[in-house]
């Protein structure tokens, strides 16, 4: 069993191996053990791998790095959203107006220009899945996963992070896809014959 220690980086034999040893000793060895030691000294060779070409990916202590781009640039992905989202709010809300509120006149300069712009499905599908997409998009970043194995059984921890611009952005789409569905019923049971 203490063979397997020599398969560790020689740095990292230096600083924690006497303390692997010691534990060691009072564990029982078996094929558990073995394969915990085999994986844990190819995680070493990878970290000291990581260390040297790419220092920045291994943590140096504290909660560990965001590794999804995403949650490494939230407020980017929040600008993202809401670009995703605009096209369809701009959308509602003059279809709103013209429509629901009857706004005079705006029906009759809305109209023409809907009806090219959604003449090709396309466009359509668009405007019904940018909320959603948009929602996702400035929601992954809020949340983390993680799993641990505590007592030999496999725990996940989720983790909401409170990001002002990505709430506004998930709560505008909220809204938005919430007001799209309306529009879409309203449309649905009065305007059709």
């Amino acid at each position: 069993m203490k063979r397997i220690l020599r398969l560790y980086p020689a740095a990292w034999r230096r600083r924690y191996g006497a303390e692997l040893t010691d534990l060691l000793d009072e564990m029982p060895s078996g094929p558990a053990t073995t394969l915990d030691l085999l994986r844990g000294a190819a995680t070493q060779h990878m970290r000291a791998f990581l260390g040297r070409v790419a220092p920045r990916l291994v943590p140096a202590g504290g909660p560990p790095m965001p590794t999804h781009s995403l949650q490494r640039h939230p407020t980017a992905t929040a600008l993202v959203a809401a670009l995703l989202v605009a096209p369809t709010a701009l959308f509602i809300g003059f279809s709103l107006l013209a429509y629901q509120v009857g706004v005079p006149g705006l029906a009759a300069g809305v109209g023409p220009v809907v009806d090219a712009l959604t003449r090709p499905r396309i466009v359509d599908l668009f405007l019904l899945g940018a909320p959603f997409l948009a929602f996702v998009v400035a929601a992954l970043p809020l949340i983390s996963l993680r799993t641990a194995r505590v007592d030999g059984e496999l725990r996940i921890n989720i983790g909401l992070r409170a990001r002002t611009l990505n709430l506004l952005v998930v709560t505008g789409c909220l809204l938005v896809g919430s007001l799209l569905a309306w529009h879409v019923v309203i449309e649905f049971l009065f305007d059709r014959p």
